[in-house]
């Protein structure tokens, strides 16, 4: 599928009249990939300061409502994005800070909790040692990076899957992304996410902006809907994606931001 760039006039123009029409904007964002490159190493990932700057005027805007949803966990992103106007969102959403500082947390059970640890322990005693292998503990779920393995990644995968299967209970999943692959509760993702912030907001032009394979979940919620348009991080001319249009990378994401800017400041 062939997407459009969310950088060019005509896209401006719909989004004009759509925010002009409601008077109001629910602007949501992943973070890596998205408003940040990727670096390899999770804690060696920075927001830039331009970044920075355009999301806390964006997020003292007061027709604008805007939502970071990371995979990170909440502690870590709120350290990332050091927002206080702004919903942060941990663990696709399992764990929330709203913009008017309430919180909302979704009760993943001690079982849960207790296989994710369970397969955490495993990994790092079966491939933890290896160099490039980095284990991400995410509190209520895990993730398994090899993009800096130099070895064969096909192996760490059939390795990584064995330990699930041998702990998998029907409460986790499984999901792949950008060269890693994450445990997590399988009743909640960046989709429910999207959705929360909708019945706090109502049905507002609603734009989700992210570049990996968990971003679907909140793609396919906006795809069809009059208010919802999603947008996929992407260099690829053409993309398997419920996304309707595409930034090349987070530059363009930072130039994005700054034409909602624009158009705030003309309406």
């Amino acid at each position: 599928m062939k997407l459009s760039s969310a950088l060019n006039r005509e896209f401006k123009d719909r989004l004009i009249r759509s925010i002009a029409r409601s008077g109001n904007l629910l602007l949501c964002t992943d973070f890596d990939g998205t408003l940040v490159s990727f670096t390899g190493i999770p804690e060696e990932t920075r927001l830039p300061l331009e970044t920075e700057e355009l999301l806390t005027k964006l997020a003292n805007l007061q027709r604008l409502h805007l939502a970071v949803i990371s995979g990170r966990s909440f502690h870590e992103l709120a350290e990332l994005v050091p927002l206080e106007k702004a919903t942060l969102a941990g663990n696709h959403g399992l764990k929330m800070r709203f913009e008017d500082g309430t919180d909302h947390e979704l009760d993943t059970g001690e079982e849960t909790l207790r296989t994710i640890t369970a397969i955490k322990n495993d990994l790092k005693e079966s491939i933890g040692e290896e160099e490039g292998i980095i284990i991400e503990d995410k509190s209520f779920g895990l993730a398994l990076h090899y993009r800096q393995y130099n070895g064969n990644k096909e192996k760490i995968k059939e390795r990584f899957y064995r330990i699930w299967e041998e702990y998998s209970i029907s409460e986790l999943e499984v999901i792949e992304g950008a060269e890693l692959l994450e445990v997590r509760p399988g009743n909640w993702n960046k989709g429910d996410a999207v959705q929360l912030l909708q019945e706090r907001w109502g049905e507002i032009p609603t734009i989700y902006i992210g570049d990996d394979t968990t971003d679907e979940d909140a793609f396919h919620v906006l795809r069809g809907r009059d208010f919802g348009i999603p947008i996929l991080v992407t260099n690829k001319e053409k993309a398997n994606t419920e996304a309707q249009y595409k930034l090349k990378d987070p530059e363009e994401v930072t130039e994005f931001l700054k034409v909602i800017l624009e158009i705030f400041g003309a309406t």
